[in-house]
C-alpha cells in the first residue's frame, strides 16, 4: 500500500492578497495618499497591512 501526503498548495479560503488601489478607493484616501502606499507596499498587500497603514476614513458630513 502507497502512502499519499494529503498536503495542500495553498490552503482554500478567502483571498490574502488584497489590491492597495482598491482598497484606498474604498477607504477615501486621496490620490497622493494611495501614491505613497503604492510604494510601500507594492500592488497588492495583506489585509493586516492595508489596514495598519491606512488612517481613518474622512468623516460624512449631511
Amino acid at each position: 500500500m502507497k502512502h499519499v501526503d494529503n498536503r495542500q498548495v495553498r490552503v482554500p479560503g478567502p483571498p490574502r492578497d488584497h489590491c492597495v488601489e482598491t482598497s484606498c478607493g474604498k477607504a477615501g484616501i486621496s490620490e497622493k495618499e494611495t501614491q505613497k502606499m503604492l510604494r510601500l507596499l507594492g500592488k497588492r498587500a495583506a489585509i493586516h497591512e492595508l489596514s495598519i497603514n491606512l488612517k481613518d476614513r474622512p468623516p460624512k458630513f449631511r
